[in-house]
């Protein structure tokens, strides 16, 4: 006899589109970050013209859609999809789904808004936008408490702390709080970020890397987890702490050297060159080894003139985040709508389309020439973003 949790998930009879988190909030994501980078490269090109950002200033719009915006989006379809594996419990799933998804939606209309209304106002749109977060770490911690998974707890510890630094980025910008700046709140909510992966991506990248080579045969297999999984992991906080406390310290650069090395060891560990020839797996290394290339450009801009702190931020976003959000897209999409895991041709061009984005971002950043490389970076990026919804919007809305 099926479990009742199993069978009542058969028994889901609502919109196909709200069976699962990961179609509307991935959908959302890919839509949101195309439309919020074209605002981005409009501005870049013909200048802060645009009335609809609101209170904020262009950079700190971008700043903020990208990490408070589109980010917390594809989180949430991972999460609300993976999370019930992991507990054993329901999914979160449609009129609930639909509401939490409103959330977010109010949130991003609500600041295009702020720019057509009085000032008074600024501070109901903020917490409009702040809703989504709170909203959604509270959802988090309620399953994963319910379900005994207490070992994901420090997942629902990041969601929270991305809940808190969104709201201080709005009460900086209203000026409520005056002893950081909303970079300093960016930076605290990128390194969040860069944590996210190396805790999630830390078991799902040898794991699938693992499952792959185990079905056609190749060996050997990667490196079982181990102390220097768990040490490498642990570098990660310690690396962003210095890095937030003492930005300028040849020690904080240092330890960022040995934070990225270490990463890039572990990641050689797990075996990706023996998966390049399916592309779905190895995206998935290149998502990940960003975080040492992060962490050895930050160390390099603190140790030496020739490398600017933007490129190692840049390879924390552009790289790691771009990358790696797109990695899980795919790879959740297929395989929780019946398709292959393997990357057919349009995936394969969106791997394609988001390693260049990321590339020449971060190349311009290094050579001091930016303009032309942020152009054609955002371009790229937008042409990954449209095409992952528009090849993939029939598996959310059809199967």
């Amino acid at each position: 006899m099926p479990s009742p949790n199993i069978k009542n998930r058969r028994d889901y009879a609502g919109p196909l589109f709200l069976k699962q988190g990961f179609r509307p909030f991935f959908l959302g994501a890919a839509l949101w970050s195309a439309f919020a980078m074209a605002i981005w490269l409009n501005i870049l090109i013909n200048g802060e013209t645009l009335s609809l950002l609101g209170y904020f200033s262009a950079q700190d719009w971008h700043i903020h859609e990208m990490l408070f915006g589109f980010l917390p989006a594809a989180i949430a379809g991972f999460l609300l999809t993976a999370v019930p594996n992991w507990t054993g419990r329901l999914p979160v799933r449609g009129t609930p789904l639909a509401l939490l998804a409103g959330i977010w939606l109010a949130g991003r209309f609500a600041i295009l808004a702020s720019g057509n209304l009085p000032n008074d106002y600024h501070g109901f749109v903020a917490v409009i936008d702040s809703a989504f977060l709170v909203t959604f770490a509270a959802l988090l911690a309620r399953e994963i408490l319910a379900g005994k998974n207490t070992k994901n707890l420090p997942v629902v510890g990041i969601i929270s702390g991305l809940a808190a630094s969104n709201i201080a980025f709005h009460m900086a910008t209203l000026e409520l709080i005056s002893a950081v700046s909303t970079r300093q709140i960016a930076l605290l909510a990128i390194y969040l970020a860069v944590l996210l992966v190396t805790l999630i991506g830390g078991r799902v990248v040898p794991s699938f890397t693992r499952n792959w080579m185990v079905r056609n045969g190749v060996t050997p297999l990667p490196a079982a987890r181990d102390l220097l999984d768990q040490f490498g992991a642990l570098l990660v906080p310690l690396a962003a702490l210095l890095l937030l406390v003492m930005p300028q310290s040849r020690l904080t650069g240092i330890f960022c050297i040995f934070t990225a090395l270490t990463h890039l060891y572990r990641l050689a560990r797990w075996r990706g060159f023996a998966t390049l020839s399916e592309p779905l797996v190895v995206i998935l290394h290149i998502g990940y080894g960003w975080i040492g290339v992060g962490f050895l450009l930050a160390g390099l801009s603190i140790l030496t003139s020739n490398i600017p702190f933007v490129a190692a931020l840049h390879a924390f976003t552009a790289g790691m985040i771009g990358t790696m959000i797109l990695a899980i897209m795919t790879r959740a999409s297929r395989g929780h709508a019946g398709q292959p895991l393997e990357a057919d041709a349009g995936t394969t061009a969106i791997y394609i389309l988001i390693s260049l984005s990321a590339l020449i971002r971060v190349a311009s950043a290094i050579w001091s020439n930016p303009a032309w490389g942020y152009s054609l970076s955002g371009l790229l990026w937008i042409a990954a973003f449209s095409l992952f919804a528009i090849l993939y919007l029939p598996l959310f809305v059809k199967r």
